[in-house]
């Protein structure tokens, strides 16, 4: 039986005959038997490391062979392995800081500019595009591939360096304002965008403003020339309220402006998923283009941190505070959680976003949402006018770029006659309503149509809004019954004489002299369109006290 020093001098002849890493460590395996510290010689450990290093197959296969030395072989060599990451790492971050110019956005989530084939392109650090785009520059650089976790610290140190080094730079999704003119990024492989103002629109290869870009955006097309007439051949909306439509899609450009709401409502196999689908590829095609009913109120939120317009469907209902974040998002403002995996920490983000909605009944209820919403009704199609999906999706398709292209000549004829729109009234959404007359005076409809039409929206809405407060009802009744269309009296006593005339179902009506005061306070514009006028005189023993007048007109 050979001795040890014979056995160690056969891998150390294996080793300088092959001068294989791989080798050697295989001629230690072959003596285990005679030699049980063979694996363990200075020259094998190394061999071992450097198979590590560059062969993870390999190692793994040479330590499932080592039975009862697994354990300390890997402690063995596991230095070599920290070293390599620690070396990778360190590459990998040089690499981005010389290829990619690092700064921050306004709310600090790191921003990263890089040029790919000489295009510009801009993502946030922590997105998936710029995960990729640096998984593919370290691969062309150093001919391997990134692993997950040291991918995950890389983007980790140069989002700090990116807001704690780096300048702060001024992002925009799918649309931006800069001067006078309206950008908005066609979201294809060249990064183009629209340029449009007054006097037309063109495309533009590199605009002055920085677009950054979420995983399911989907890109816009190519326009050309044509008519908007043919966006109604795939968009099911009665011919009297194409100008709330075309309004609310070109205010879908506008993020310099607060946003109405577009509600569609209608009986099944009214087209309306299909009516939205169009509007919504018109303005920001997204892979999920309509999203079902959000669970929490977080959920539109996220919708909105990943895509421009926010798009549900098919919904019956909506929770107040849903609907008190449509009215924020819509108008703009910001949004805090407690963050993940923190005890004190926040999450927050501050942004402004185009909502769309569709279902059988309207679901704004809430006087604050509806005043923000423009509802159409789709009518109802013939059967023997149903055309098939996939038809009617090819046909869209030769369309879209025309349709498109008529959208943005509509666009800037509106804002050449914008300056000249004068209103003797106006609506809460006040931008909304001018940008409508500009586009009715574009239309050649004459002055004051767009207002018409608008203000039928919101009165619709209102009543509807008001039917669904009980307490609104029972008001009605209540001061028709008043000799001198006047009440005054506690909030209180109010509460008790308006439940002789509620009816039976009190279900929603409120418990408290309290509750009394909120909903009051809630439907008291609505109310006031109806004549009832609803004044506080003060507080009194007894109580809140009001007065309630009904007006002639």
């Amino acid at each position: 039986m050979p001795n040890n020093i014979e056995t160690s001098n056969a891998v150390r002849q294996a080793a300088e005959e092959t001068a294989n890493p791989e080798a050697i460590v295989t001629a230690a395996l072959g003596q285990l038997q005679a030699n049980p510290d063979a694996l363990y010689q200075e020259h094998v450990i190394a061999a071992l490391k450097l198979v590590r290093q560059n062969d993870p197959v390999a190692y793994a296969r040479l330590i499932n062979r080592a039975k009862g030395h697994k354990g300390r072989l890997e402690e063995l060599t596991a230095a070599g392995r920290e070293n390599r990451d620690d070396s990778n790492l360190a590459q990998l971050i040089a690499l981005a800081r010389e290829s990619s110019r690092l700064g921050h956005a306004k709310d600090g989530k790191g921003v990263a500019i890089v040029t790919v084939k000489g295009i510009r392109q801009t993502w946030y650090i922590g997105s998936y595009g710029y995960a990729e785009w640096l998984r593919a520059a370290f691969y062309k650089s150093r001919g391997s591939g990134v692993g997950d976790t040291l991918l995950t610290s890389a983007i980790a140190t140069l989002s700090s360096i990116g807001n704690f080094e780096g300048e702060e730079f001024t992002v925009h999704m799918r649309c931006a304002k800069h001067g006078d003119d309206y950008y908005i990024d066609l979201c294809d492989d060249s990064w183009q965008a629209i340029r449009l103002n007054a006097d037309g629109w063109s495309v533009v290869s590199a605009p002055p403003v920085l677009f950054t870009r979420t995983r399911n955006m989907r890109p816009l097309p190519t326009p050309v020339s044509g008519r908007i007439d043919e966006l109604w051949q795939y968009a099911n909306v009665p011919e009297l309220l194409y100008p709330l439509a075309l309004t609310w899609l070109i205010d879908s450009f506008r993020p310099d402006t607060p946003f109405s709401i577009l509600e569609l409502c209608g009986e099944q196999g009214s087209a309306k998923s299909s009516t939205q689908r169009c509007l919504r590829d018109l303005t920001d095609p997204n892979m999920v283009a309509l999203r079902g009913k959000p669970k929490m109120t977080e959920d539109i939120y996220i919708a909105a941190n990943n895509s421009w317009v926010v798009s549900f469907e098919n919904l019956s209902s909506l929770t107040s505070d849903q609907q008190d974040a449509l009215c924020t998002l819509a108008t703009g403002g910001g949004f805090a959680s407690r963050q993940l995996y923190s005890n004190g920490d926040e999450f927050v983000m501050e942004t402004k976003r185009p909502v769309m909605l569709n279902g059988i009944s309207p679901v704004a209820t809430r006087p604050d949402l509806i005043e923000r919403v423009i509802s159409i009704e789709c009518p109802s199609i013939p059967a023997a006018q149903r055309r098939d999906e996939q038809s009617l999706a090819a046909e869209w398709q030769d369309s879209y770029p025309a349709i498109f292209g008529g959208l943005l000549d509509l666009f800037s004829a509106a804002l050449r006659h914008l300056p000249t729109v004068n209103l003797d009234q106006k609506f809460r959404m006040a931008d909304f309503q001018l940008l409508g007359e500009a586009v009715c005076m574009a239309l050649d409809h004459p002055p004051g149509y767009f207002t018409e039409l608008y203000e039928a929206s919101v009165r619709e809405g209102v009543d509807r809004s008001l039917e669904t407060y009980g307490v609104a009802n029972a008001l009605q009744v209540f001061m028709a019954q008043q000799k001198n269309k006047a009440w005054e009296g506690t909030v209180l006593t109010l509460k008790s004489q308006l439940e002789g005339v509620c009816g039976q179902d009190k279900s929603a009506w409120p418990k408290s002299a309290r509750g009394l005061s909120g909903q009051l306070a809630r439907i008291r514009p609505g109310l006031r369109q109806r004549g009832i006028q609803i004044e506080h005189l003060g507080h009194s023993r007894a109580g809140a006290k009001l007065r309630i007048t009904l007006m002639n007109d």
